[in-house]
């Protein structure tokens, strides 16, 4: 049947049907005319409701597909944001070059997550932080079994942790002297600041003004340096609470000579009255600023840093847990795998075996134990304490390492290990060396670097162990500045390299580091105290 016969035939019924009322009121309509005329009435009806059903569902189905288009455009972006994260280029840009005068790039704070709080949205990185909690939580049961089988008393670890934070009243009163005089150091440096204008420029007494106050600083970190070192060898701190309070020291050290650095150049040229820009209208930054200074977690002085809205209690107790379950961790490992390795070392039951073999069984037993100690100080250093005290500061920049797990020449793990650190070196020496002291050189203010980074590595274990074994200073600044120059990014198995001299540098070091504490716990000493501290033990035990 054609489109236009229903309707038309429709119109001429309809006209009949009008001819017929009109014509004879009581003439009766024909019954087949009634039923022709419902069948293409609902004909009519059946084909506008397929027409509308079909627009319809059309109208429905790509409403649907646009939907499912955005939400996979959308899943597509979450996982670029979750599995390209550290090839974010903006994100973890650490340095920006300068707008005026050139030079080398500067320091790049902006707000951002550690790359590990980022990284453990995904759920396959979450999964391998849990498969650590698991490992945490058998060594604890293991511990318990072992305590409870031989021992015959619970321990936990709990005798090793406390033993080695002995002292720490002590050591808090020194750091709270210490804290005091860095402040007492701000007051003399504004004083310095707001005084030298007395003298007329270039003449001699403010010569003499600004000499003094430089000797006073030589002479003031000389002392800092000195006075903690000296009252750790009286008071026999055991090395937790040693390493804590030297690390502090150092740090403390570095705060105080980027400030001094960063505003020594707006002292000198500061005027009285002078217009201009605000920031140089005083000669020294306000004590607020410095105090922030001392406790956010950087060492690059800036008068402002990005901050954050808020303190997120949650996360700041998440990340103080993580520290103490960190603290635990490291003592299981000691505990079950590292100490009963070195503690014989110098016994008479222990002379018969020949100095090779305990070399060998204690580098490849102290590989793997030695190398969880050392990611689980970094986490518990770099990620855990770093960013409780970023959050409770507010301090938005957490950018704290970058992912030196994924470096693939050494070159590039000591410039993502521990960015903190890093910042300060490329920003107050391998800078001031490049651009003042040996202008357009770039080999030698590395070197420096280098040399300043490891002597103080080696002063802080040098002094948590009370003797001096460089073998972290050789380690290094001998191996570890060649490897730089022998390896590249990128060169074929380069990350595989890089984990496997670093697995074989801590099982080396943690076996000579272990043999020698143990030697002074077991051998005589048979130098003065001055020798003894220098020259090994363990090259004179009786077994050697």
């Amino acid at each position: 049947m054609q489109n236009g016969t229903p309707a038309s035939i429709h119109l001429l019924q309809k006209d009949g049907l009008k001819n017929r009322v009109s014509g004879s009121a009581s003439e009766e309509i024909d019954p087949n005319i009634i039923k022709q005329m419902s069948v293409l009435n609902f004909r009519e009806k059946v084909q506008r409701m397929q027409a509308n059903l079909v627009e319809e569902v059309d109208e429905r189905l790509s409403g649907m597909m646009g939907e499912l288009i955005q939400e996979l455009e959308q899943s597509d972006a979450s996982l670029q944001h979750q599995y390209v994260l550290v090839d974010d280029g903006h994100k973890y840009k650490n340095r920006i070059k300068p707008n005026k005068h050139g030079g080398l790039p500067e320091k790049q704070f902006m707000a951002r997550n550690s790359l590990l709080t980022d990284l453990f949205e995904v759920k396959h990185i979450q999964a391998i932080y849990n498969i650590f909690i698991v490992i945490l939580i058998i060594l604890f049961i293991n511990t318990a079994v072992y305590d409870l089988v031989v021992v015959g008393k619970l321990n936990l670890g709990i005798d090793l942790i406390r033993w080695n934070f002995q002292g720490f009243t002590t050591v808090f009163l020194l750091w709270l002297g210490m804290s005091f005089s860095t402040i007492l150091l701000f007051c003399c440096f504004n004083l310095w600041g707001t005084q030298r204008i007395c003298w007329k420029p270039n003449s001699l007494g403010r010569k003499c003004w600004d000499y003094g106050w430089l000797i006073s600083l030589v002479v003031y970190q000389t002392t800092f340096l000195c006075v903690p070192a000296i009252k750790i060898i009286e008071s026999h701190f055991p090395p937790a609470s040693s390493m804590a309070l030297l690390m502090e020291q150092v740090r403390l050290m570095m705060k105080t000579h980027a400030f001094v650095r960063s505003n020594v150049p707006r002292a000198l040229v500061y005027k009285p009255h002078q217009s201009g820009d605000s920031k140089e209208m005083t000669p020294c930054p306000g004590f607020s600023k410095f105090l922030y200074f001392l406790f956010v977690p950087t060492l690059v002085y800036k008068d402002n840093y990005p901050r954050t809205k808020e303190i997120h209690w949650k996360f700041v107790a998440w990340c103080f847990l993580e520290v103490i379950g960190v603290i635990f961790y490291v003592a299981f490992i000691f505990e079950r795998f590292l100490i009963p390795i070195y503690h014989d070392f110098g016994l008479p039951n222990n002379q018969k075996t020949p100095l090779s073999e305990l070399l060998v069984v204690g580098m490849f037993g102290s590989m793997m134990p030695g190398t969880l100690v050392l990611l689980c100080g970094f986490y518990c250093l770099l990620h855990s304490w770093m960013n409780a005290f970023a959050e409770l500061m507010r301090f938005a920049d957490r950018m704290f390492y970058k992912d030196w797990w994924t470096a693939s020449s050494h070159a590039a793990y000591y410039r993502l290990w521990n960015i903190v650190v890093h910042d300060w070196l490329y920003t107050y020496i391998y800078k001031d060396f490049s651009e003042i002291l040996i202008p357009g050189k770039r080999l030698g203010p590395t070197l420096v670097v280098f040399i300043v980074s490891a002597v103080f590595h080696e002063y802080i274990l040098a002094f948590t162990f009370r003797f001096f074994y460089p073998m972290l200073f050789l380690a290094f600044g001998g191996f570890g500045v060649g490897m730089v120059f022998l390896t590249k990014d990128l060169m074929p198995g380069g990350n595989i390299f890089v984990w496997l001299m670093l697995c074989v540098g801590v099982g080396i070091l943690s076996c000579l580091y272990g043999f020698e504490w143990y030697a002074r716990v077991n051998c005589p000493q048979v130098l003065d105290p001055i020798s003894d501290f220098f020259v090994p033990r363990s090259w004179m035990c009786s077994n050697i």
